[in-house]
């Protein structure tokens, strides 16, 4: 008598709601070197958890209180949290250069932002927004140096066009990301004309910076 096979239906894989994209913008490989600083999600730590990067709070963790002698990248992939600094600009310069404190002379800050304008970003609520030349200024004030901001499409989240604030490559970007959309590409390809491509940069959804010490 043959056994009864049960039909075992294969685990699907887990879809994060978070890509980590990002990290290929800094030059350290070793996950264990990066700290990422948000608000806590649940599918966001677990996504990190994946490639063995830690997200903590800095109001509350007692590691970041420990991390001073260390080398470390860190990482703010969706900007300022708006529960641990204010909206006043010095106040934001002020916690960049306290964040500038924990990372070594080889290490890096990241920060994703928000455009101002982009009111439809499902971060928005709780971060800051910002623009790249306030972020270049602030992160100037508190000390950082080769300061590096690109454009991000179509969101913080999901980063899937991460390119650099030039002609070629904005170009190349709007075109891959609206391809299909043929009539938003002409649109935007004659907007681009009208408007010049070195204005371009203010009108994308959001951004990454990259900073040294």
């Amino acid at each position: 008598m043959q056994p009864h096979l049960q039909n075992i239906t294969p685990a699907q894989p887990r879809v994060f709601n978070y890509s980590l994209d990002w990290r290929f913008l800094l030059p350290i490989n070793d996950p264990g070197r990066i700290r990422v600083l948000a608000e806590e999600e649940t599918d966001l730590r677990e996504a990190l958890d994946q490639i063995g990067i830690d997200i903590f709070n800095p109001l509350s963790s007692p590691e970041f209180k420990q991390i001073e002698n260390n080398i470390y990248s860190l990482v703010l992939p969706f900007g300022l949290p708006l529960r641990w600094v204010s909206a006043n600009q010095a106040h934001q310069v002020e916690f960049f250069r306290s964040m500038r404190g924990f990372i070594d002379s080889s290490g890096y800050l990241l920060i994703g932002f928000n455009n101002s304008w982009n009111f439809r970003s499902t971060t928005q609520a709780k971060y800051h927004a910002s623009t790249p030349r306030r972020i270049a200024y602030q992160l100037h004030q508190a000390g950082f140096k080769a300061i590096k901001v690109c454009g991000v499409m179509p969101n913080l989240r999901v980063p899937e066009y991460i390119f650099d604030l030039n002609a070629q490559a904005i170009h190349f970007a709007l075109h891959h990301r609206f391809r299909r959309k043929p009539a938003l590409l002409k649109f935007l390809q004659r907007f681009s004309a009208i408007l010049g491509w070195t204005r371009i940069p203010a009108f994308l959804p959001a951004y990454f910076a990259v900073a040294t010490v």
